[in-house]
């Protein structure tokens, strides 16, 4: 009555080719984010923040590749400078507009 079931003729496939689930986790790619923002990567991400409608943390993040905590330092600096506006907060979510969009 017990026992194990026969697998699937593909889980055949897959484990005689060894494609696993796990196997292709290992292919993607990781980015190391940065910690410190340069003069170039400070100027690249003001021409980038002020072309946007709208600009989230996560956003430059991706954009500069730097943490998301040092991406709201820059964002509030950029805040207290006159550039961007803080439209919503709300827990993590803070979205920022350009001053001049407002």
């Amino acid at each position: 009555m017990g026992g194990q079931k026969k697998p699937t003729i593909s889980k055949l496939k897959k484990m005689l080719h060894g494609r696993s689930k796990e196997s292709g986790r290992d292919d993607k790619r990781k980015t190391e984010y940065g910690v410190v923002i340069d003069r170039n990567l400070e100027k690249e991400l003001r021409n980038f923040i002020l072309n946007q409608k709208y600009v989230t943390p996560s956003q430059v993040s991706r954009k500069g590749e730097i943490k998301i905590s040092e991406a709201r330092k820059f964002l509030r600096k950029l805040m207290e400078e006159g550039l961007l506006t803080l439209e919503v907060k709300n827990g993590d979510l803070e979205v920022y507009l350009p001053a001049k969009a407002s």
